[in-house]
């Protein structure tokens, strides 16, 4: 029997967002994959403070963003490719609301073209909407 495509998709919006701990902690995992590390060598190696760092490794974990064993916290490697895009993601839609123009723009020929398409690469197109 047909499945309707709104049971298999997830519509659950990504759990971490940015400027905070678990942003941070989870991105410094997803970039440094090949290793796990200790909550210390996380705070270590990132701005989380060594005594918040503990309680945002719990809640990635919980989050089932991360693995842990030992101590030891790490990205699953079949979850890199998925998890990097995610944040990619959310970092075009910050920089895409960062550099939108406020409602004052709009009143202002050409207030189109001052705003960035959404480039989950790390690139920004001002192109207008033609």
């Amino acid at each position: 029997m047909p499945v309707p495509v709104d049971e298999l998709t997830d519509d659950e919006s990504f759990p971490v967002t940015p400027d905070t701990n678990e942003y941070e902690a989870l991105d410094f995992l997803v970039r440094h994959h090949e290793y796990g590390f200790s909550p210390r060598e996380i705070a270590d190696r990132t701005d989380i403070n060594e005594s918040s760092v503990a309680k945002t490794m719990r809640r990635l974990d919980e989050k089932d963003l991360v693995e842990r064993s030992d101590g030891i916290y790490y990205v699953d490697p079949v979850r890199v490719e998925t998890l990097t895009a995610r944040l990619k993601s959310v970092d075009a839609v910050v920089r895409l609301f960062e550099a939108t123009p406020d409602d004052d723009a709009y009143a202002e020929a050409g207030w189109e073209e001052q705003v960035p398409t959404i480039d989950s690469t790390g690139g920004s197109d001002t192109s207008s909407f033609d």
